[in-house]
């Protein structure tokens, strides 16, 4: 790179490099993608389900995924109290505003409430409360969610959680399914007798 200034400091001294390196940052070349960054933004460019979670204003392409499990084995209902847990960045939590009608939109049916809880910080969605920051593996996050449900209770308990790979196969896994223990947890005391889990 060439890098030049045309501050009146530089202009003024022979070796402007020298004094002004302090005032002055100048940004490198692009650091070239790595060949499992390259396929990824190959499938993400021809994925149907990117395109159409973009179509229809999905946050992601995991909303289809929800929608194919509830058409299959209808979990969801109007007027159903639900956690989703592992929001972020909050497709299923889209899904579910629509799914419970938590915001009142179809009058001849009950309203429902969308709680969502991420370690992540999710962006505001209209319909959801969300609880950012929060580990679902932590009995104190457990009590702030019966607290925030209506009655204390829930009628399901969603969940599309996955921890950082690691890239060891076997870890991976172990990580996740401790995830979905903690979840069992959360499950026993919050979701009503009869209630869904989905992990």
């Amino acid at each position: 790179w060439k890098i030049s200034c045309i501050c009146s400091l530089c202009r003024a001294r022979s070796s402007p490099l020298l004094q002004c390196r302090i005032l002055h940052t100048t940004q490198g070349a692009p650091r070239a993608k790595t060949g499992a960054e390259q396929q990824w933004l190959s499938r993400q460019q021809s994925d149907p389900y990117v395109k159409a979670a973009h179509t229809q204003n999905y946050r992601c392409r995991s909303a289809f995924k929800l929608l194919e499990m509830d058409k299959e084995h209808k979990i969801l209902q109007p007027g159903d109290r639900v956690v989703d847990c592992g929001a972020a960045p909050g497709a299923w939590s889209q899904v579910l505003v629509e799914k419970v009608n938590s915001l009142g939109q179809n009058p001849t049916v009950s309203v429902g409430f969308v709680l969502g809880v991420d370690l992540l910080h999710m962006t505001p969605l209209e319909g959801a409360i969300f609880l950012s920051k929060c580990d679902l593996t932590e009995a104190a996050t457990h009590r702030r969610i019966i607290d925030l449900l209506p009655s204390g209770e829930a009628d399901v308990i969603l969940s599309d959680m996955a921890p950082n790979a690691s890239g060891i196969k076997e870890l991976d896994h172990q990580r996740l399914v401790n995830m979905c223990l903690s979840l069992l947890d959360l499950s026993d005391a919050a979701l009503r007798p009869g209630g869904s889990f989905l992990c």
